[in-house]
């Protein structure tokens, strides 16, 4: 637990990330596989990597391992993270190993009996979504479902986006709706409560125009370590200097979830049952 909340807090990618998971993991990296085997094995996975690569998504317990050890502690290394001494000590025993893979080795012959397929994704989520807002009347427009890096940063081009639908009509004419998915991050500076989505929403919120509403929410009902599965904001969320100047303190700290709790901006759909990624909407109403 505190490996992975060190990897979650160093903003690193979930690939840097399950490179580390999958190292320290008998079952994770072909793990399973190799324990199963020779048995056949079937794998129906709903992904939550904007990849799509089985070897990503759950750290890849039926697939190969594309990764070793020492890939692992170059992450480490690489993020700034505060694994625990036992975590170091172990991988950096694997990294003297001939097979530094282990059971996860792409020409183990644990894979002969095995096929994983993708029943879901994060395209599937937003196509249903572009759908009901065609059905509401809206042009809607797909993004990305591969949208990443900062959050703070990322919601700054979605405000632009509805920026220049307002004055030019372009790349969509409101009434429209901005479709995108993936995975953003945060890079954990503060001491606060909050998540992607939520950090995403106060940034937007920040910049938007009227006539704008944005919803960030985390597919799996959880965004970060709270109860929320995101935020639904418009620049009203953001109504004074005063409210502007505690939204950037909030980020600074880390710490939007008590901003956004403080406005009933949260949205809170308890735990879904499945992941596909995170989705934000978009609304572009003038």
């Amino acid at each position: 637990t505190d490996l992975t909340d060190s990897l979650l807090r160093s903003g690193a990618p979930i690939e840097a990330i399950n490179t580390v998971r999958r190292a320290v993991s008998d079952v994770k990296g072909g793990g399973l596989a190799a324990a199963l085997a020779p048995a056949t094995a079937i794998g129906l996975v709903f992904s939550d990597v904007t990849s799509d690569d089985p070897a990503v998504v759950a750290s890849g317990p039926l697939s190969p391992n594309p990764t070793t050890a020492a890939d692992a502690l170059d992450v480490l290394g690489d993020y700034d993270v505060d694994a625990p001494s036992a975590v170091v000590e172990y991988l950096e025993s694997k990294t003297g190993a001939t097979d530094d893979s282990g059971p996860g080795n792409a020409a183990s012959a644990a894979f002969d009996r095995v096929s994983v397929h993708i029943l879901a994704d994060g395209f599937t989520a937003l196509s249903a979504a572009a759908a009901a807002c065609n059905d509401a009347g809206y042009e809607s427009l797909i993004l990305s479902r591969s949208v990443r890096g900062e959050a703070r940063e990322a919601a700054k081009t979605h405000v632009a986006l509805a920026e220049e639908a307002q004055i030019t009509g372009n790349p969509v004419d409101p009434p429209a709706v901005v479709l995108s998915g993936g995975e953003t991050t945060v890079t954990v500076r503060g001491d606060g409560t909050g998540g992607p989505n939520q950090e995403f929403a106060v940034s937007a919120a920040l910049d938007l125009p009227d006539g704008v509403v944005l919803g960030a929410i985390d597919t799996d009902g959880i965004d970060g370590a709270t109860d929320a599965a995101g935020a639904l904001v418009t620049g009203e969320t953001v109504a004074s200097s005063e409210d502007a100047r505690e939204a950037t303190a909030a980020l600074a700290d880390n710490d939007v979830y008590p901003y956004l709790d403080e406005r009933g901006a949260l949205l809170v759909s308890g735990v879904t049952g499945t992941n596909v990624n995170d989705l934000r909407v978009l609304v572009v109403t003038e």
